[in-house]
């Protein structure tokens, strides 16, 4: 059942106010039906909620931080290593000619850190998160301000 207006997907505070609003409703002896009616929610809910309470009480109806999620593959203290090793260049990894190209970057990646990511993710979202921009089939540092070089 999609949430009622004035709800927005992430409004975790309002969603666990509706919480402990049904729960005070439901002590005052009104039935799982007309609470879930008036709030906007299926009954299931209601009872749901009431279970948790009873299990865990009030702290059963908080809100509780996200967990889970795809964890990433390649740990932050490896991640802050890759910038120094492409700012060393593709020479000094044993590539021919001076330019980065997705798959070198991915070979790179395989060979230090045993993590395989395809070209694909190496140039849509790995590379613009370090604050490399892709530039006629190359990868370069991001400039922060042109006309500080000069």
């Amino acid at each position: 059942m999609p949430r009622p207006l004035g709800y927005k997907r992430r409004d975790a505070k309002k969603l666990e106010a509706r919480r402990f609003a049904a729960l005070a409703r439901l002590k005052r002896g009104e039935s799982t039906a007309a609470v879930a009616c008036s709030l906007g929610v299926c009954i299931q809910s209601v009872q749901r909620w009431a279970a948790w309470y009873r299990l865990r009480g009030e702290e059963g109806l908080r809100r509780r931080p996200k967990t889970g999620g795809p964890r990433p593959k390649l740990a932050r203290d490896k991640l802050a290593r890759l910038p120094i090793l492409l700012a060393q260049g593709p020479s000094a990894h044993g590539f021919d000619t001076p330019v980065w190209t997705t798959e070198r970057i991915a070979g790179l990646i395989w060979r230090r850190f045993h993590v395989r990511y395809s070209r694909d993710y190496v140039k849509h979202r790995l590379m613009p998160r370090l604050g490399w921009k892709w530039h006629k089939h190359t990868w370069l540092p991001a400039e922060p301000d042109r006309s500080a070089r000069a």
